[in-house]
């Protein structure tokens, strides 16, 4: 059976109650979700203070708002993973054995590999967190440079386990030499690779390089390498890292289906790698840790290859039409090998995002390392030709806090 999203929520609604029908509107329907544990991060604050990034994602859902911010697909989840979705709703009742089976042998089959090279995640949110668990200790350091995706540091501080942070270079790059020095000793280094907030990318040479590099400085070292935007990377020189997790117990590759999958509110990813390092990771995940709905939707995209290149299309357009925009103005993109940009406004990008929040253009949050650069994710074609009149009008207004 075929569905629109719009009669998935009909039927959702039929099948759940009339109530559902209400909680599954828009937002869901678009799947839109954020960032991994940003939640968690937010109840991890003192109880006096403000939970300003929630306050910061409530805004960004108000009517009307373009939701740039998160670097969510804008489109949600293909046709076939909606169909399977409402196919299996009769099974939400019972908890989720064989669909994690399920989805790890066409993971397997996908990818070419064994199930016991795999292990799924709540996202890839909750297999970053398993792995500062089982890789870092007092004593044994998170290495995870300035700016990435800070849910792997949030974490470890909160388990009172030193972080060592290396900032990016000057073109927003990962500093490779900076993290093998840094990776000396410690537990675990955390390597986005396209790295978020940045969209910068290493190519295969590097990245076999830097592994060598921190196995023969510091060999008890495990490597976590974040996937998570793999599908967007039109880089010749960038390659998947999975073949270093197979032939390395010290590497490990996490996927998301949040990205270019269109998952995000879903939750589902995963990490491969040898099983003796996947069983350390193991320990600290918990049981039936994606639902029903969300394995039953994994299965069904992983392999729908059309809609895969159908949204590698579409972003690969519409980033383009928004580089171009920002390039022509004269503010520097140094890369763009994901689902969003990282632009040097030229002034402090705060500032600049309350700006553009005031006219409904809700983009990403600052970073303290690199204060002049505004994160700004894809949306869709017709959402982005509305936003950049609004970046343009913003830029052209707002007077300069650095320059």
């Amino acid at each position: 059976m075929s569905v629109s999203r719009r009669s998935f929520v009909a039927t959702v609604g039929a099948t759940l109650g009339a109530g559902a029908t209400g909680i599954l509107s828009a937002p869901l329907v678009s799947w839109r979700g954020h960032e991994g544990l940003l939640a968690q991060q937010g109840a991890q604050q003192p109880t006096s203070g403000i939970d300003t990034r929630r306050a910061d994602r409530l805004m960004a859902t108000r009517p009307g708002m373009i939701r740039i911010d998160s670097n969510e697909n804008p489109n949600g989840p293909g046709k076939h993973a909606l169909d399977g979705i409402t196919q299996h709703l009769s099974e939400s009742n019972r908890y989720p054995i064989k669909g994690e089976d399920d989805l790890i042998q066409v993971l397997a089959k996908v990818h070419g590999l064994k199930p016991e090279n795999f292990i799924l995640g709540c996202g890839s949110g909750e297999l970053l967190r398993a792995a500062v668990f089982a890789f870092t200790s007092p004593t044994r350091a998170l290495v995870a440079p300035e700016p990435t995706f800070e849910a792997p540091a949030n974490f470890a501080k909160f388990l009172n386990r030193p972080v060592n942070a290396p900032k990016v270079d000057s073109k927003l790059s990962l500093d490779l030499v900076a993290m093998t020095d840094a990776a000396r000793g410690a537990g675990l280094v955390y390597f986005c690779n396209p790295n978020n907030p940045t969209a910068t990318v290493h190519g295969k040479t590097d990245v076999d390089t830097f592994v060598e590099h921190v196995m023969r400085a510091s060999p008890e070292t495990t490597i976590l390498i974040d996937e998570a935007y793999h599908e967007y990377v039109a880089s010749p020189d960038y390659r998947t890292a999975i073949p270093l997790a197979l032939a390395n117990p010290r590497v490990v590759v996490t996927r998301t289906f949040s990205k270019v999958f269109g998952m995000a509110g879903l939750r589902a990813g995963y990490a491969i790698g040898q099983p003796d390092t996947l069983k350390k990771m193991s320990a600290w995940l918990l049981g039936s840790n994606v639902n029903q709905l969300a394995l039953v939707a994994a299965a069904t995209t992983v392999v729908d290859a059309a809609h895969i290149a159908d949204e590698v299309r579409r972003n690969k357009e519409t980033r383009a039409f928004t580089r171009q925009f920002f390039e022509k103005a004269g503010y520097t993109v140094h890369s763009a090998e994901a689902n969003f940009l990282m632009v040097d406004v030229r002034r402090d990008a705060k500032a600049f995002k309350a700006e553009c929040i005031k006219h409904n253009v809700a983009i990403g949050r600052s970073f303290p390392a690199v204060p002049n650069y505004a994160r700004v994710s894809i949306g869709t074609m017709a959402e982005m030709t509305k936003a950049i009149p609004v970046f343009r009008s913003v830029l052209a207004t707002q007077v300069s806090s650095s320059h």
